[in-house]
């Protein structure tokens, strides 16, 4: 009896594990809707949030003198991303904050030593400069991000 359990366990796992697995699909923006915004989420309002997540991550290690993690390259879809209607009327403008802030993240991404600090409070502003010009509302979060002033 016992080696007719263990036959059938093993039976259960050998299909369960050769299952095809079903790819969950792409949930779009619209699809989910936050509580910050119940209409749902731009792709921009979705990046934006990884590069929080992403600053939060690099300011700690920056504070405890520790390697950054990798430098992400979905970042870079920062200049193609799908806004949240009506908040860029001028792509090109917004294009050239969102350069400055790769170009500020790749020299964070290779900063050392002392010009860690430097590199991600320009990192920084680069949002803050930004943001004064499109969508003001997280111009308080990104001042928390600060080193030089927690």
């Amino acid at each position: 009896m016992k080696y007719v359990v263990l036959a059938m366990l093993a039976g259960f796992l050998v299909w369960a594990c050769s299952s095809e697995k079903v790819e969950p699909e792409l949930v779009t923006a619209k699809q989910n809707p936050s509580r910050l915004n119940p209409n749902g989420d731009s792709e921009l309002a979705l990046l934006m949030r990884s590069m929080t997540v992403y600053m939060e991550t690099i300011r700690d290690s920056v504070q405890k003198e520790a390697p950054f993690p990798d430098c992400p390259t979905e970042f870079e879809a920062l200049m193609v991303a799908k806004e949240t209607e009506g908040m860029i009327k001028d792509r090109n403008h917004f294009n050239a904050y969102a350069d400055q802030w790769l170009s500020d993240l790749n020299q964070v991404c290779t900063s050392t030593g002392g010009n860690r600090v430097k590199a991600y409070e320009r990192l920084r502003s680069s949002c803050l400069n930004c943001h004064q010009s499109y969508c003001q509302g997280p111009i308080p979060k990104i001042q928390r991000l600060s080193i030089q002033n927690p």
